[in-house]
């Protein structure tokens, strides 16, 4: 029998020094992760997981922000400002979710996730502290949750990932997807207002807003059939009125829209708001559309952040077993990955049990759990190296976010003016004033465009799929070939997400 090699013998001295650290550490990090999991807070609540990361980073040389930027129970904890790294140098962040459910405590295994983000920071601190010479700085990003589903979105728009190079993560799951698609996904209030009989008015010259309600709902259940498999339009009546022998002024009803690319999202929406135009149309209604909820984008992936985490994880022994391709349902870190090159994969944690089960919380609480936990974060921490040690990888990174995100969303030089300039972009790829028809799109509009000539009012001005990327962020790549580019901003208004980790569904 062929006896393996000692892991001195294979590994990079800086990897050998992260490898070190991790085993040295693994009885402490395993002790950090159980603890988390007998807090179990609450997303929003998490006050209990904060004070048990914070004081366990501190304890190891971590300057640690508590109740970062106004958040309550996020953190930023950082190891080499102002010391052997330094600001001018790469900062490899990785994220750190703590997270519980309510009743079925760390059914999502968030508790693993925060041990994992310790464990690749513990690793990479040795690297920089015993460097030659600085060669960047680690940060750990504790996020705070919301019961929303947009944590990250909220602490995107308020600063928190600035300066972050490259954000790692890794998600426990009972398989394996080491490039996960997240979908788009946004929520708009549609409202329609009719007309209700006065004295001495003719019976046909009522306008009942229940039936444009109720037809617009048949529209799109007959359009359906035109929607690509991948395509998710759910939606709910929310007001038909209060009593059977009035018509009421108005009636309203709210439509969730999934879709994996930001142009098909647009498409989507147009899509339905023809249906919601035909049926005001037919009525005589007038209609409004808004958005109710923060839109959650698409995930950029560049690849050789993925090439390095599948290197890595098996030079550590993992061995990508039940691996998934494919989709996922929206996720808040895809708006992050729209402004700092991020990774998010999910590992098989070693059981069969489905994400957000009882069993699944129980096992994420167990001894069986560790070993897999301490194997990602060596993972993340071995491609961490890889990163900061190589300026041509970092390039290559840069540069492919950068692609990614002009095939996504469109010119990068093009999206902000549009922006600023009231324009939005037209299914045939031209940028129009909002209500404006265009040649060869005549009559058609967005979910997210005005159409005053039919009697319609838009209310919100950021739903556009296109629009809606926050695209300053694009502007990363400027500096030391595409870093530290401007602060996150313009995102959508909040939305009730599903469980991050669920499966989309192809057809309601």
């Amino acid at each position: 029998m062929k006896k393996s090699k000692e892991p001195s013998k294979i590994l990079t001295h800086e990897k050998w020094i992260a490898f070190s650290a991790i085993e040295q550490q693994q009885d402490h990090i395993n002790l950090l992760g159980e603890d988390i999991w007998r807090a179990h807070d609450a997303s929003g609540e998490e006050k209990s997981s904060h004070d048990i990361l914070v004081n366990f980073l501190k304890k190891r040389d971590f300057k640690v922000q508590t109740h970062y930027m106004g958040f309550p129970h996020a953190f930023r904890a950082s190891y080499g400002e102002n010391a052997s790294g330094g600001a001018e140098h790469p900062n490899v962040g990785f994220l750190c979710q703590y997270d519980a459910a309510d009743e079925r405590g760390h059914c999502q295994g968030h508790n693993l996730v925060a041990a994992v983000a310790v464990t690749a920071a513990l690793g990479l601190q040795p690297v920089i502290k015993f460097s030659q010479e600085p060669i960047g700085m680690v940060t750990i990003i504790g996020c705070q949750s919301n019961t929303k589903g947009t944590g990250k979105i909220d602490m995107l728009e308020a600063g928190c990932f600035k300066g972050i190079d490259f954000l790692l993560t890794a998600y426990p799951s009972n398989f394996t997807n080491i490039k996960p698609r997240f979908t788009g996904c946004r929520t708009h209030k549609i409202t329609f207002r009719g007309r209700t009989r006065k004295d001495g008015e003719r019976a046909w010259e009522i306008a009942n807003p229940v039936n444009a309600t109720v037809l617009a709902y048949q529209n799109i259940a007959a359009i359906r059939q035109q929607f690509n498999c991948e395509w998710v339009a759910r939606g709910v009546i929310l007001n038909g009125g209060r009593r059977a022998d009035m018509i009421p002024d108005d009636s309203a009803m709210e439509y969730l829209l999934k879709a994996p690319k930001p142009l098909e999202l647009k498409v989507l929406g147009d899509l339905l708001y023809q249906c919601f135009q035909g049926a005001a149309t037919a009525t005589g209604c007038k209609f409004e559309v808004e958005s109710t909820g923060k839109e959650f984008l698409c995930n950029v992936v560049p690849e050789t952040l993925v090439q390095l985490y599948q290197k890595n994880a098996a030079l550590m022994g993992f061995t990508f077993h039940n691996r998934q391709e494919g989709l996922q349902n929206h996720d808040d870190l895809a708006n992050v990955s729209t402004s700092v090159p991020t990774l998010k994969v999910y590992y098989y944690a070693g059981t069969s049990a489905r994400l957000g089960t009882d069993e699944f919380s129980r096992y994420t609480g167990s001894k069986d759990s560790q070993f897999m936990t301490i194997v990602q974060g060596k993972a993340l921490a071995m491609m961490a190296i890889d990163l900061i040690t190589s300026e041509e990888r970092m390039r290559d990174v840069f540069e492919q976010h950068q692609e990614e995100l002009h095939k996504f969303y469109g010119p990068v030089d093009q999206i902000p003016e549009s922006l600023a300039s009231g324009k939005r972009v037209t299914t045939d790829g031209s940028v129009t004033a909002d209500g404006e028809d265009t040649g060869g799109n005549e009559g058609k509009k967005s979910i997210s465009g005005e159409a005053e000539d039919a009697g319609v009012k838009e209310t919100s001005s950021q739903h556009s799929g296109a629009g809606s990327v926050g695209h300053a962020s694009v502007g990363r790549a400027s500096e030391k070939g595409s870093k530290r580019g401007s602060d996150p901003e313009g995102a959508a208004p909040p939305i009730t997400a599903e469980d991050d980790t669920a499966r989309v569904e192809t057809q309601e």
